[in-house]
């Protein structure tokens, strides 16, 4: 779409007018990714929506903490690796489906908790190792977790957000700096830069068009407050052509049940976080908020919970690493919402270990893949500790004893999915 085209169809608005247009609510100050970026954008052709339709993977990152903290010894060599293997693996061959394809790894997306402490040490991991994704050309978006706030001060203000994701490597200004004029994903695939809340990367807008296929991708901040979660619904109101995803910290359960304001583990008053509007739960964001009744979302991706293997919780009986489960909007579309819990972190807390099929010991590092198959309409699950190579099996503490990892790729669900089609 030329600069002349994206005009017409805003109402006349080129996309940095676009943008200022959205902080109408005056909620929160939109940032664009400069003015040399925004200048250069009028000149990008984004592919048509006509395309071919080429299979693609987005890769999940599942609450890297540990990796940061102290897998293996704090080294950070596991986080390196991980995103490493994100590089070397991007055509990695699926062959569980209904057809083998290559995975064409075109994005990242992280539900936060980057570190698992504010320690320097364990930034300069994270940082290094996300970085190795920017300079290969994959683009990426991760919203803060609770982890990613100074825990020694609590998550009673968005001021004690560590600086890292206030203005340092995860900010608005140096993510926005990353995509600069858009980042090229190669086979005319391209990223985009949309904007911000405020200075900050808790709440952040990036676009991604793959195979024709727009997708913007709203990166909420821990149990989002609701100024920030009016912005993201103004972003996805303005891009009307984009199918929408929201990735935050918290929303699915390991249980897999939206997450309420009380009551669940690790919920907001677990934090002394205040009600709203400081703070909502997944079940006031999707009721009280309305995300229940947006038009263009698809997916909703999160992290957080825990599930512990050597101690499940007898009251969640199909509490596991990961969750896919598809709820109804009330939007005019009726479409379906997939919503995806992925958290591993309770297998990186036992890399020390023997490796093990049976418990997770050393199974750690883990990628989920999630890839999009538009010539057969389904979307496609797996998950893969890039340690070991072992794939994650559809087990929950409901299933009968026996190994949770195999050495064979498994694919974990298929599923229909035309986005807004």
């Amino acid at each position: 779409m030329t600069e002349l085209e994206y005009a017409i169809k805003h109402d006349g608005l080129t996309p940095k007018r676009l943008l200022k247009s959205i902080s109408r609510r005056d909620f929160g100050v939109t940032v664009l990714g400069g003015l040399a970026g925004t200048a250069a954008s009028r000149f990008i052709n984004i592919p048509s929506a006509e395309a071919a339709a080429n299979d693609f993977t987005i890769a999940i990152i599942p609450d890297p903490q540990y990796l940061a903290a102290s897998c293996p010894n704090g080294s950070g060599q596991y986080y390196t690796a991980m995103m490493q293997w994100i590089i070397d693996n991007k055509n990695i061959s699926l062959k569980s489906g209904k057809s083998p394809f290559a995975a064409n790894i075109k994005a990242v997306i992280g539900v936060g908790d980057c570190v698992d402490g504010l320690a320097d040490n364990q930034f300069k991991i994270a940082e290094t190792s996300w970085k190795i994704l920017d300079a290969n050309g994959v683009a990426f978006t991760t919203p803060p977790g609770n982890h990613d706030y100074d825990f020694s001060k609590g998550i009673t203000s968005r001021d004690y957000l560590g600086n890292q994701f206030k203005k340092g490597y995860f900010s608005a200004k140096s993510r926005a700096r990353a995509y600069g004029a858009g980042i090229n994903l190669g086979d005319g695939d391209m990223a985009y830069w949309v904007g911000s809340h405020d200075s900050t990367g808790a709440n952040t807008a990036v676009k991604f068009v793959i195979s024709g296929i727009r997708m913007l991708v709203l990166a909420m901040d821990f149990f989002a407050g609701s100024d920030a979660w009016s912005w993201a619904y103004d972003v996805m109101t303005k891009n009307p052509d984009c199918e929408c995803y929201i990735t935050t910290h918290a929303w699915l359960t390991a249980g897999g049940t939206q997450y309420r304001a009380t009551g669940d583990p690790y919920a907001p008053e677990f934090y002394k976080m205040g009600p709203a509007p400081y703070s909502n739960s997944a079940v006031e964001a999707w009721n009280t908020i309305g995300v229940k009744s947006w038009a263009n979302l698809c997916g909703i991706f999160g992290g957080h919970d825990i599930f512990d293997y050597a101690k499940p919780d007898p009251n969640v009986p199909k509490a596991w690493f990961w969750q896919q489960v598809p709820i109804k909007s009330d939007s005019k579309r009726q479409q379906t919402v997939q919503q995806f819990f992925v958290n591993a972190q309770r297998v990186d807390a036992l890399c020390a270990q023997s490796v093990s099929q049976e418990t997770g010991a050393g199974e750690v590092a883990s990628v989920f893949l999630l890839s999009r198959r538009p010539g057969l309409g389904v979307l496609e699950g797996r998950m893969i500790s890039t340690q070991t190579g072992n794939w994650f099996k559809a087990k929950s503490s409901t299933f009968p004893d026996g190994p949770s990892f195999s050495d064979s790729e498994t694919l974990l669900f298929s599923v229909p999915f035309t986005g807004l089609k």
